[in-house]
């Protein structure tokens, strides 16, 4: 959720066979830091694994493009070597689950959201061993699932786990995709404060993140839908 900075130093690797998606994302990434490195690997098995000499940070693949089983184990087979993978997906119902569950994958990013900040939060959760899930994405493999009512009253969270009123402010910031130094600004607090108050918030609906903190926000009906 928050915009962060990628290290200069990450080394980037695309698999994307669109060249004007790859450019997209290419622009978007070098937007975000000008020095970062990113590289284009080829299409097929031995493309893919013809990068094994080089240091990689993290991998960069458009699910729809590994076709081919071939392709599927050359991508599992680099990111064993190191680097995070994170895929961009076309929906939850385009998702190949057996293959997901299998393949390694830290970060999961559907096309319709991306743009530059969500882009930059992917790449560094996934570099920082963190798990991914952009919030659209999240809130639609919940509903899918049946987990989220359609109708009735909205779920509760646990006793006990009531939001401060100022972890709520905090809380409709995040979800607005405010930094922690930018909620600090807007509310007049540090920005330690604010990072000890989104703890606060993550603990308290048991989420690893802030993307699936709002998620879960919305379905417990503390933020709006």
């Amino acid at each position: 959720m928050a915009s962060q900075a990628i290290d200069a130093g990450e080394r980037i690797a695309l698999v994307i066979k669109k060249t004007i998606h790859r450019y997209g994302i290419e622009g978007m990434l070098r937007s975000t830091v000008r020095t970062a490195s990113v590289r284009h690997l080829g299409f097929g098995g031995e493309s893919i694994r013809g990068s094994d000499g080089e240091r990689l940070d993290i991998l960069l693949a458009a699910a729809a493009d590994l076709e081919t089983e071939h392709t599927r184990d050359a991508v599992r087979g680099l990111c064993e070597a190191g680097p995070g993978l994170l895929l961009l997906v076309d929906g939850p119902d385009a998702l190949d689950v057996p293959w997901m569950a299998t393949c390694g994958a830290q970060g999961f990013l559907d096309w319709s959201e991306l743009e530059p900040r969500i882009l930059a939060d992917a790449v560094c959760d996934v570099m920082a061993g963190k798990f991914y899930v952009s919030a659209s994405l999240a809130q639609r493999l919940v509903m899918r699932a049946g987990r989220v009512p359609q109708d009735g009253p909205p779920q509760r969270i646990p006793a006990g786990a009531a939001l401060t009123p100022r972890e709520l402010q905090v809380l409709r910031l995040v979800a607005d995709g405010l930094s922690n130094k930018q909620v600090s600004r807007r509310l007049l607090i540090s920005e330690h404060g604010v990072k000890r108050l989104v703890g606060n918030i993550l603990a308290k609906l048991n989420c690893p993140n802030r993307t699936l903190a709002a998620v879960r926000a919305r379905d417990v009906g503390l933020l709006p839908v």
